[in-house]
């Protein structure tokens, strides 16, 4: 075994999920107090509790409603199911709020929008600046109804229960109060990291915005038959999206 393969050999016994993978006992040293086995176990620990806390870090709110030692059993059941597979290791967590919600009655299924509203936060705070922000007047009016907007890296938006927004602000999970579904957007200005709760009707549009949907149909879910109304509302909310500095750019496919 030459060092390129000890090196590999080493890492997948570090990391493995499923116990002391074949062949350990005759390629590592034991000693009077400790088996090969024992000895790589060492390692293999502090992996997974590395990662662990890596995962704590990222979702401390949900790690603070849950309690230690229940975070700690699931996030170690998690890990053993969802590999690392970033070089960033905060990256752990990517699954862990759908994770979160496969646990059925063993869970309050809310509590994984705690975990989805902290890992959105995350996205946002390591995305990448966008090349510019565009003004409204960028955009041709008469090529407004076909054109499709580009979105800065770090906006995210999601439906979630309200309670969730209480327990990352800090407060206490509320058990008696029911679930309520909110919409909220999450974004990074500069070095700030945002976040507001949004109507449904401008979340309907801004999600399908974010999908690719071209002006004329993303102005069409502002249409509830109000004339006037309508397109005074649809103006407020795209204008909110520039002013915020959410829109890179538009594309237009239209002549």
């Amino acid at each position: 075994m030459n060092l390129a393969e000890l090196q590999r050999y080493f890492a997948a016994a570090a990391t493995t999920s499923s116990g002391a993978i074949s062949g350990l006992e005759e390629i590592f040293l034991g000693s009077e107090s400790l088996s090969p086995s024992a000895r790589l176990a060492i390692y293999n620990r502090g992996y997974y509790y590395r990662l662990l806390d890596a995962l704590a870090s990222v979702f401390g709110e949900t790690k603070r409603v849950l309690g230690d030692a229940a975070f700690q059993q699931l996030g170690l059941t998690y890990l053993t199911e969802h590999a690392s597979d970033h070089p960033a290791v905060e990256r752990v967590g990517r699954k862990f709020p759908e994770f979160l919600r496969t646990l059925g009655p063993a869970l309050d299924p809310e509590l994984a929008d705690v975990a989805a509203l902290e890992w959105a936060r995350l996205c946002a705070l390591v995305a990448a600046d966008p090349a510019a922000l565009a003004r409204p007047e960028s955009l041709e009016p008469a090529r407004f109804p076909d054109a499709r907007l580009r979105f800065v890296p770090s906006l995210h938006c999601l439906a979630l229960d309200a309670r969730a927004l209480r327990v990352v602000e800090g407060g206490a999970w509320p058990t008696l109060e029911p679930a309520r579904e909110t919409r909220v957007a999450v974004w990074r200005p500069a070095h700030a990291l945002l976040q507001t709760q949004l109507e449904p009707v401008e979340y309907r549009a801004l999600r399908a915005a974010l999908g690719g949907a071209p002006m004329s149909e993303v102005c069409a879910i502002f249409d509830t038959g109000k004339g006037q109304d309508d397109e005074e509302r649809a103006f407020l909310a795209l204008s909110g999206w520039f002013s915020r500095g959410w829109v890179e750019g538009g594309d237009s496919s239209g002549p």
